[in-house]
């Protein structure tokens, strides 16, 4: 980076190149990578009337995220959001795997409470048991442009099982004390 002009002149080259993060294409899709965790972004074209339907939805289907999320183990995080003037929606999730086994276990673990959100509210959705899913999916998802993520190489498992250690010797302190 030794020809590197960092955005602001009071940062260096080489404080940049410190933070630096290798990020590339998914291996067997579309998503960017960085270490462990990529990204998958979908934009859909809603159907008339759909921004309402989904807004009917939207509670429940925030009570029961952590539920169907948490069945797949893998995703760190997860938006669903209707955007452009209720024209379209928006969902985009980061999470540790590959790109493949991220779409089964999706298919596999929370098909219904995707097709919850989705279902006449997504202009062309055809559930995600149906046979058109997978080509649905690849019409629709997008790449981002620009993607950070932090811990790179942790996992949700790693995650969960940090916090568990950390609560677990925060109580033995609590004890000792």
């Amino acid at each position: 980076m030794s020809d590197y002009v960092p955005i602001s002149a009071e940062v260096s080259a080489e404080e940049i190149a410190k933070w630096t993060q290798p990020c590339r294409r998914q291996t067997d899709g579309m998503g960017l990578r960085v270490g462990n965790k990529a990204e998958f972004t979908l934009v859909a074209p809603l159907k008339p009337g759909g921004g309402a339907i989904f807004r009917e939805r939207v509670k429940k289907a925030q009570v029961e995220a952590a539920y169907w999320e948490g069945r797949l183990g893998t995703v760190h995080d997860l938006r669903v959001a209707l955007i452009n003037d209720d024209t379209q929606i928006l969902f985009a999730a980061s999470y540790s795997d590959e790109f493949k086994p991220y779409v089964v276990d999706v298919i596999k673990f929370a098909t219904p409470w995707i097709d919850y959100m989705f279902t006449d509210v997504a202009e062309g959705y055809p559930g995600l048991q149906a046979p058109g899913a997978l080509d649905y999916i690849a019409r629709h998802q997008v790449e981002a442009s620009v993607w950070y993520a932090s811990n790179e190489q942790a996992t949700v498992r790693d995650i969960a099982r940090g916090q568990k250690a950390l609560t677990s010797l925060n109580d033995l302190l609590d004890t000792i004390q």
